[in-house]
């Protein structure tokens, strides 16, 4: 019993483990010590409503008998004709319009979902000084609980630095490669704990937001956003306030900043961003037509 006792001690603490081989009277096999890696301990109700109700639900609102119907049409192919094209690369297709995805029919495996959550803030205050940042950078990391390379996650980026493109007379002093922004991206299931304090805590808090307002019924349907399948919208500074994660010790951050959040889902083609909101209606984010 002694032997198993040092032996979980040197799990426990490795630190101590010279000084426990040292007063323990067996010697202690050398073996390496086990990494540890924390992994999601419970799902979130949301994901778990998404799987049990409105995945279900999405799948019978989006179903087109048009588009299950419609026959498959290949793409447009440039057959070598002579010895000469034969040995050359094809020719790019010709034309001003960018290539539009291919609308699918929706199945179990290709109903609407989320794949990503993105959130960025721009920071003027930054341009003069760059010490200005740190407050929006520490709040989207409390928000959204991204850190780089954490919770055991090695693909976790954590929240970014976005560097101006180009200057802008608009703005003073403003040069190409300034940090004047930051961003991170959510995935996985921190997303949808993201949407449940969205849902829950922030939006109904928020004094006359009506919702996110719709395009007008003559917007261009087939325009690169609208095949897309991308929804987003910003709020407004005092709504960074309402995170539950920011509300309990606000005095630690100097500055509140508005930001957007741009909710990347699996849809594309024909209807893409209308099942994308279809998706975060279900969520109850609300919409609005003006």
């Amino acid at each position: 019993m002694s032997t198993i006792r040092t032996m979980r001690a040197a799990l426990l603490y490795p630190q101590l483990l010279p000084s426990i081989r040292h007063a323990s009277s067996s010697p202690i096999p050398d073996f390496p010590l086990p990494e540890i890696h924390l992994g999601p301990t419970h799902r979130n109700r949301y994901h778990q409503y998404y799987d049990s109700t409105l995945s279900t639900d999405l799948m019978y609102m989006s179903y087109d008998p048009r588009i299950s119907h419609r026959p498959l049409s290949s793409p447009p192919t440039l057959e070598p004709q002579t010895p000469y094209e034969l040995n050359r690369p094809t020719p790019p297709l010709r034309g001003n319009r960018p290539a539009r995805p291919s609308t699918k029919t929706i199945t179990p495996e290709t109903i609407p979902r989320l794949e990503s959550i993105v959130l960025h803030t721009m920071v003027k205050e930054a341009i003069g000084r760059k010490q200005n940042l740190l407050s929006a950078i520490q709040a989207l990391r409390v928000i959204s609980g991204e850190s780089s390379n954490g919770g055991g996650r090695p693909g976790s980026s954590g929240v970014q630095i976005v560097n101006s493109r180009i200057g802008a007379s608009a703005f003073n002093k403003l040069r190409a490669g300034m940090p004047i922004a930051a961003k991170v991206e959510i995935k996985g299931e921190a997303m949808y704990d993201f949407i449940q304090s969205l849902v829950d805590f922030v939006l109904p808090r928020i004094r006359d937001w009506p919702g996110v307002p719709l395009p007008p019924s003559s917007a261009n349907k087939m325009s690169p956003s609208a095949l897309a399948g991308i929804v987003s919208f910003g709020l407004p500074a005092n709504a960074m306030g309402l995170f539950p994660q920011i509300e309990s010790n606000i005095d630690s951050y100097p500055r509140l900043h508005g930001f957007h959040m741009y909710f990347k889902t699996n849809a594309r083609g024909e209807r893409a961003q209308e099942q994308a909101r279809a998706l975060l209606s279900g969520f109850r984010i609300p919409f609005y037509r003006k």
